[in-house]
């Protein structure tokens, strides 16, 4: 499993955070990189085919670039050719990564898969982040759209997610009560992973 960090990166005199990021240094991060990233594609691709799936609020790259397009479209069999078109526009990004490094550029992909190339003239400094990271309700983060009548929670940047694959919630205090809930669970999958990594 990839470690994870936090980049800072000096641009015109002024050095920009990115939190909790990949950091992709040579072709060897990139295999791995690219093995983790194909294990959650094909996760990925089951949930768009799943009916049960909401799909635009889940935590793969895929299925939340899918959300766009094909998350609203109820038969199955009509997400396929949404699916083929994602397929090939990933293939576009995963191709330019390749080329940056095999150029010797460093690469910060954040979490969901954007990312940006370090020339290797870029001044920067990487943090290792610890894979027990603990989330605390400071991280938790509810919001209501303009006019909306809905409550949304994100913890950092995850999507909230309650048990019947729900996102969005009547009253603020439910919608604060499912996500310390969620953060809770994300904090026991984060100490597995630490786990598992040792």
């Amino acid at each position: 499993m990839l470690k994870r960090y936090n980049v800072k990166v000096e641009q015109k005199g002024y050095w920009l955070k990115y939190s909790d990021c990949l950091f992709i240094r040579d072709i060897d991060d990139y295999k791995l990189y690219m093995t983790e990233l194909n294990n959650k594609f094909t996760v990925a691709e089951n949930e768009i085919k799943n009916n049960r799936t909401f799909i635009g609020h889940n935590h793969s790259m895929l299925t939340g670039v899918a959300g766009i397009g094909c998350g609203m479209i109820d038969e199955i069999s009509e997400r396929e050719p949404m699916l083929a078109n994602l397929k090939l526009l990933q293939g576009s990004v995963l191709g330019n990564q390749l080329k940056d490094v095999l150029d010797g550029l460093k690469l910060v992909i954040n979490k969901n898969g954007g990312y940006f190339s370090i020339k290797p003239d870029e001044k920067y400094e990487i943090e290792e982040i610890s894979g027990n990271y603990q989330y605390t309700e400071a991280d938790i983060k509810i919001d209501k759209w303009f006019g909306g009548k809905h409550y949304y929670a994100k913890i950092c940047e995850i999507d909230v997610v309650d048990e019947s694959g729900g996102t969005k919630w009547n009253t603020y205090e439910y919608a604060q009560k499912v996500a310390v809930k969620y953060m809770h669970i994300l904090n026991e999958r984060n100490v597995e992973n630490s786990k598992t990594s040792l």
